[in-house]
């Protein structure tokens, strides 16, 4: 006798219906949990990562690259003995160093330094300020315990362009920066210079000056741009001395950092800072790293007057972002009328080589004498005037 044939159980069959949706379901779960927990902006493609230089390094996954190689350069570089400095012992509220200012800031425990702020907004500003400012700008300058001290805009703006005096170099003439330097030493001899020198010409004040804020204020207002010299340590020191304030290879505990606020907040309204004396200090790859990336960090450019020969201040300059200009001449211990005019001479063919030219002076009367005289006949030869912002622009 046959056996009857079973119907097929019809719910078994149905349950098998749900199989395919149900691993589906399993498989996105499982993507939407890897997404959430594992770092990979990638998103799980193929990324080859190349190695650049012998020295470079690899990085061990695709998801960990996110560093700005300048930014880390800078922040590293703050961090040295005598550039570390407790805002809240020496400035007070809205100190030199702090990222906010009275009209608020970002909280605490979220800094945003004056550098991502202009790193962000660089790409949208033009190269070189269209009208210099007559003054400091309220939205560029921040409290210290000692004046206001420059710092980097909200929006980006920058006081070594903001402060510029408006130029721009000229690709098919000689383009010549003239800085005379040390005023306010002498108030005879800073009134000459101020009156005397083309606009054109860039005044570099030194901090222990007197009356610095009335000269500065005659210079910038008579088309001036302006810096800001600062004593460094020099080999021989202390027999050789800068002075009060003088940047020290083995300064600690914050002493850097105060003497620079204190020199930076002397005058106000300038693109950047030269250095006075300071060979040793030039020489010393920390001590130059710090100085740098602290007036990277505010904006302000960097002019070396060319007379260490062991200056690492251009190489470490393009490190920490800092735009620095070395003269190509020195005017140092060069009084005559008749030797000032040979170097200047030189300086012309150098420029007419090379594009642009720059040569520091300081303001003693022969010289000053010296430089009137012969800038407008080099003028009426073509050579283009600038201020040293702008050579720096070109250089950086």
């Amino acid at each position: 006798m046959r056996r009857k044939k079973r119907p097929p159980r019809k719910g078994r069959l149905r349950a098998l219906y749900w199989v395919p949706p149900a691993l589906a379901g399993v498989v996105l779960v499982t993507a939407l949990v890897w997404t959430a927990l594992v770092d990979d902006p990638d998103g799980g493609r193929a990324v080859t990562v190349a190695r650049i230089g012998d020295n470079a390094e690899v990085p061990q996954t695709t998801g960990s690259i996110n560093i700005d190689p300048v930014n880390a350069a800078r922040t590293q570089a703050l961090s040295a003995p005598g550039w570390q400095i407790d805002a809240s012992a020496s400035y007070g509220d809205g100190a030199a160093g702090s990222p906010a200012d009275e009209a608020g800031g970002e909280a605490q425990g979220e800094p945003q330094s004056d550098f991502e702020r202009m790193q962000a907004m660089l790409q949208q500003m033009p190269r070189q300020s269209s009208l210099a400012a007559s003054g400091p700008i309220d939205a560029l300058i921040e409290a210290s315990a000692y004046g206001p001290v420059p710092r980097i805009g909200e929006d980006g703006t920058l006081p070594r362009q903001a402060y510029a005096r408006p130029a721009s170099l000229a690709p098919d003439r000689p383009n010549i920066a003239i800085v005379v330097s040390g005023l306010g030493l002498s108030q005879t001899g800073t009134q000459r210079a101020v009156r005397d020198l083309d606009p054109a010409v860039t005044l570099a004040f030194a901090p222990t000056g007197s009356s610095l804020k009335r000269w500065a204020d005659k210079a910038r207002g008579d088309g001036h741009e302006l810096l800001i010299q600062a004593p460094m340590e020099p080999f021989g020191y202390p027999g050789i001395n800068p002075g009060e304030h003088t940047l020290l290879v083995s300064a600690e505990g914050g002493r850097n950092a105060d003497n620079l606020a204190w020199i930076m907040s002397r005058i106000g309204a300038y693109t950047g800072v030269m250095n006075y004396l300071g060979t040793r200090f030039a020489s010393e790859d920390e001590a130059m790293r710090a100085l740098l990336a602290h007036l990277g960090e505010r904006g302000l450019l960097y002019l070396d007057d060319g007379t260490a020969e062991g200056s690492k201040a251009r190489q470490i300059g393009a490190a920490v972002g800092t735009p620095v200009v070395t003269a190509d001449r020195t005017l140092d211990g060069i009084h005559g009328a008749d030797e000032v005019e040979k170097v200047l001479n030189e300086l012309e063919i150098l420029a007419k080589r090379k594009g642009s030219a720059v040569v520091v002076a300081s303001a003693f009367p022969t010289v000053v004498e010296a430089i009137s005289s012969w800038m407008p006949g080099a003028r009426a030869r073509g050579v283009n005037f600038v201020p040293v912002s702008a050579v720096a622009e070109e250089r950086k």
